[in-house]
């Protein structure tokens, strides 16, 4: 198999799956891990998990992650006018909803829909520049009445993700819904052609995670099954070199992968991840004799599944590799550089 960054990452970015809703991205990771992978299976959550290296019980066992899900939305009511309200999945911001296209996932096939908003003509004071609460927010899908959505394939629970399909920028920038996290997941499968033509003496396992927009720890079962020594995630962070953030931090696109020392909960330290010492410095040694490119990152407001990974079984070192994006759950979703992705992962 040859490993094409860019059509694997499209190939991703052009399915749709929020959170619990994630077969379709599964079923594309699972067939690649099983083109090479000693060992693929699927659990009862859709986690996809391969085995690769050895097969030595007492062999140390490395699990790397990134995962499927993306941000969106689940219909809560059909009106009797056949407008749609619903509610969030996961965090996408409710600042862009207004407008925003959307795709939902009707019993007999997509459909396709926009977010209504009271149009600016009859607006007054606040509504022009604030955006509604979510309540106030409806879906329009074309339908004459409920009886006809639901003739369209809609019902209560519709899963219902953003329209933005994948677009080149300049300068090799991708724009896309669902970077966070097909970036991730696109990197696990350039990790897998290479260790399927790599001896190892280690047992390591890449899983295509469920439900981290949601609750954080669709993984947990994985690594209770797999019993990692070690964790490292995939994911995304904001990138700061925008004119709003250029102060915050220096994560920039297109200057390598970030190795995060600290990242945290958006409302507290309560869950979040402290880097080991000893493993932030073993990720930065390994990149810099292999002429990787990386930046170091502090990320309160971010936080991925290795807060709870950390605290299970007899406790699991565990580091996370980020990909800088723009623009991070809002719509357009945020550019990305692709050139270094693989090379940064391995």
């Amino acid at each position: 198999m040859t490993f094409s960054v860019q059509e694997t990452l499209f190939t991703l970015l052009r399915l749709n799956g929020i959170s619990g809703h994630e077969s379709s991205i599964a079923n594309v990771m699972q067939h690649a891990f099983e083109q090479q992978a000693k060992d693929v299976w699927r659990d009862r959550l859709g986690n996809v998990v391969a085995r690769y290296g050895s097969d030595k019980s007492d062999a140390l066992r490395l699990m790397i992650f990134a995962h499927m899900d993306e941000v969106g939305f689940m219909v809560r009511k059909i009106e009797p006018s056949g407008f749609l309200r619903f509610e969030r999945v996961g965090g996408p911001a409710q600042i862009t909803m207004p407008g925003s296209v959307v795709t939902l996932a009707g019993r007999s096939g997509d459909i396709m829909g926009c977010i209504g908003i009271k149009a600016y003509h009859f607006a007054k004071g606040d509504e022009r520049t604030q955006p509604p609460a979510l309540d106030k927010l409806w879906i329009d899908i074309g339908a004459k009445d409920k009886a006809d959505a639901e003739r369209m394939g809609i019902q209560v629970g519709t899963p219902v993700t953003l329209y933005n399909p994948p677009h080149c920028l300049g300068n090799d920038l991708v724009c896309s819904k669902a970077l966070d996290d097909r970036l991730g997941c696109t990197a696990l499968l350039g990790v897998a052609e290479a260790l399927a033509s790599t001896p190892l003496d280690i047992a390591v396992f890449l899983v295509a995670s469920v439900q981290e927009e949601f609750n954080i720890r669709g993984i947990v079962p994985v690594l209770r099954r797999v019993r990692p020594d070690l964790a490292i995630g995939i994911d995304i962070t904001p990138s700061c070199d925008t004119p709003d953030l250029q102060d915050y931090s220096d994560v920039r696109v297109n200057h390598g992968v970030g190795i995060t020392c600290l990242n945290y909960h958006g409302r507290g330290t309560l869950a979040g991840l402290i880097t080991p010492p000893r493993l932030l410095r073993m990720l930065e040694t390994t990149a810099h004799e292999n002429n990787i490119p990386v930046q170091r990152e502090v990320a309160p407001g971010v936080i991925t599944e290795t807060g709870y990974i950390q605290v299970e079984l007899d406790g699991i070192p565990c580091a996370s590799l980020s990909i800088p994006c723009r623009y991070t759950t809002r719509q357009p979703k945020s550019p990305a550089c692709t050139t270094w992705l693989i090379v940064s992962v391995y």
